[in-house]
């Protein structure tokens, strides 16, 4: 009986023992079951608030675009652009998309308006002070908390008192470095090695595109898509180029892609339709083959060469990027010079997404 009685005992021992691992087991499911519908349920309002922030960052800085579209290099550069402007494009386009089943209202403090710079080799997003002029990015903070649209609710997590959590998001668009050129968009047969573009300071530096060779010259003659490329061949292409009859359309180019075929030599004998050509580009003052509306100078892109040094280049070199150059001399015989300017912050028609040298595109890019 004793026997029956000890058994019995160490039975209901085992039974209380179970009934403690059975509790502690099921609090931990429970445990792991809120950890997994909640942080789930947060990681999907957040996709959708990533969502949020790059729609409403890429509508911001399209909006910049453009304006810049239908504005001059000069009138790019004194634009003044009203926050409240832009800020309501963002709004607008945030609030037709939703988190956690909320639409979403973007607070005036969570969209930053400025510059991106990546001339120092670390792209950041400076804000531009008012009044706002040259901008070219929109920073937005999409949010779930109490600032905005309210914290998201927890399912399960409330059992251990976390009824609500803050979820957030942001985005930066950016005018990014142009990456294409139309049929005629590179009216000038000569190009800048991308060794230049290494200096730390490059926008409003003087180069020169002749003579050539070390890095105050470091340019080249091109003739296009063109072989052979000779003196022959680049004076032609010289003489088509000069209104008023221009018959020679340049090609269209894909950075990283197309490929134009240079010199290698200083042709030197061509220099009298190089004259010819910038004599009659300065007086343009068009918006298009002349940017600028200075008739003693011809603004136009060019450009930008897949070399790392500054040797006068020579064969089929692939084009990485465009630079906005301003000519602003050409001398003929003894000293035969072309002296020009690398400009910065214009944006060309077209598609960003390239390399920076200086000119950018008006359709914009997410960038972070």
């Amino acid at each position: 009986m004793k026997s029956y009685f000890k058994l019995f005992e160490q039975a209901r021992n085992q039974a209380g023992v179970a009934a403690v691992i059975v509790a502690i087991v099921l609090s931990m499911l429970i445990g792991f079951t809120a950890l997994a519908v909640d942080v789930g349920y947060m990681y999907v309002t957040k996709n959708e608030l990533q969502n949020v922030a790059d729609a409403a960052a890429l509508a911001g800085a399209g909006y910049l675009g453009s304006i810049y579209e239908m504005k001059s290099y000069d009138e790019q550069q004194t634009h003044v652009f009203s926050r409240s402007d832009i800020v309501s494009v963002v709004q607008q386009v945030a609030l037709k998309n939703q988190a956690a089943g909320t639409n979403i209202v973007i607070n005036d403090a969570d969209v930053t308006i400025g510059t991106w710079d990546c001339k120092t080799g670390t792209c950041i997003l400076t804000a531009t002070p008012a009044p706002i002029v040259g901008p070219d990015a929109v920073r937005v903070i999409a949010r779930r908390d109490g600032s905005a649209n309210g914290a998201i609710l927890t399912f399960f997590a409330r059992i251990f008192n976390i009824n609500a959590v803050d979820v957030w998001a942001d985005a930066t668009a950016a005018l990014t470095g142009q990456s294409t050129a139309g049929p005629g968009g590179l009216p000038l047969p000569v190009g800048i090695s991308k060794k230049w573009f290494d200096k730390p300071e490059y926008c409003e530096q003087p180069i020169k595109f002749y003579p050539t060779g070390t890095l105050e010259g470091c340019a080249g003659w091109h003739t296009y898509k063109e072989s052979p490329a000779n003196a022959n061949s680049l004076r032609r292409i010289l003489e088509e180029l000069t209104p008023p009859d221009r018959t020679y359309e340049t090609p269209p180019v894909q950075a990283g892609e197309t490929e134009f075929t240079f010199t290698g030599g200083t042709v030197a004998s061509v220099f009298d339709e190089m004259q010819a050509l910038f004599d009659a580009m300065k007086v343009l003052n068009d918006g298009i083959l002349d940017v600028d509306e200075d008739s003693t100078t011809w603004t136009t892109s060019v450009p930008v060469y897949d070399r790392d040094d500054c040797s006068n280049p020579l064969g089929a070199i692939t084009i990485v990027g465009f630079a906005t150059v301003t000519i602003t001399e050409v001398q003929g015989a003894p000293d035969k010079i072309i002296q020009a300017q690398v400009i910065c912050e214009i944006k060309e028609i077209g598609r960003g997404g390239g390399s920076n040298y200086g000119t950018k595109g008006t359709i914009p890019g997410l960038v972070e």
